[in-house]
């Protein structure tokens, strides 16, 4: 059994044209204080600075690829097939750690020899109004998962064997790609346990961006786990009267 610091952790960056924020989330990881990563950049072919602020930093272990790629999912497997690390994390490209999270982190998977995935808090930032909400990672049953996770992917981090018993991300769902791979987690008997883990995400990425397309391709995803189709259609129906609702009663305030 491996101490933490013996664990070898690879984050996987995925980036296109993210040279506004890029430079905060490469900081965020530089400053954590845990020495056995890597840091693996997988960028779509960016015709801004992003590449140069990549290949500027001072992180020691690095990956970089650049080349048109066929989406998220594809560019994350990339990542996946090119990491090494006992534990692996996602981060997106302007999103960034807490301090010290790392560390909080790595032993909760050193005593895991099953598939585990561990999962955190977020806290979400309106780039517009810097408005910032701190969404607390929480899990949920068969029932719960039909309203989505109970915690957003930026604070996911899981080990190989969990990557090895659910595969790669599904290069044909364009933005719940995640949801998609949490699902085949869930239901493929793969464990998920809270950690320590806190990280802060911008709005305005490509979930929000296509925010309706999401609800759909979650929606297949939950069918394709045995779902009943129209008990799915029912659940989201009211929810979006729900919604109606709320923002009507807000109208007559």
């Amino acid at each position: 059994m491996k101490h933490s610091s013996q664990l070898k952790l690879s984050i996987i960056v995925a980036s296109m044209n993210s040279a506004k924020g890029i430079g905060q989330t490469i900081s965020s990881i530089a400053k954590q204080n845990y020495e056995n990563l890597e840091v693996i950049f997988i960028d779509g072919g960016s015709d801004d600075d992003t590449l140069k602020i990549i290949n500027d930093c001072t992180l020691s272990d690095i990956k970089v690829v650049s080349e048109a790629d066929e989406g998220i999912a594809d560019a994350w497997n990339k990542g996946l097939n090119l990491c090494s690390g006992d534990v692996i994390t996602i981060l997106n490209s302007d999103d960034y750690y807490d301090d010290g999270v790392i560390e909080k982190v790595m032993p909760y998977f050193t005593t895991s020899d099953i598939p585990l995935i561990g999962f955190g808090d977020v806290t979400v930032i309106n780039e517009e109004s810097g408005d910032r909400t701190k969404v607390f990672g929480k899990s949920r049953g068969k029932i719960g998962l039909l309203n989505g996770f109970g915690f957003l992917h930026p604070s996911v981090f899981f080990n190989r064997k969990a990557l090895d018993s659910v595969g790669e991300f599904n290069k044909k769902i364009m933005v719940a790609m995640d949801a998609d791979w949490l699902l085949r987690a869930y239901f493929g008997g793969v464990s998920f346990r809270k950690i320590p883990s806190h990280t802060f995400m911008l709005t305005g990425g490509v979930s929000d961006v296509n925010k309706y397309t999401g609800v759909g391709e979650y929606l297949d995803a939950l069918i394709r786990q045995g779902y009943s189709g129209n008990f799915v259609l029912l659940f989201f129906a009211l929810r979006f009267l729900g919604h109606l609702r709320s923002i009507l009663t807000l109208g007559r305030l």
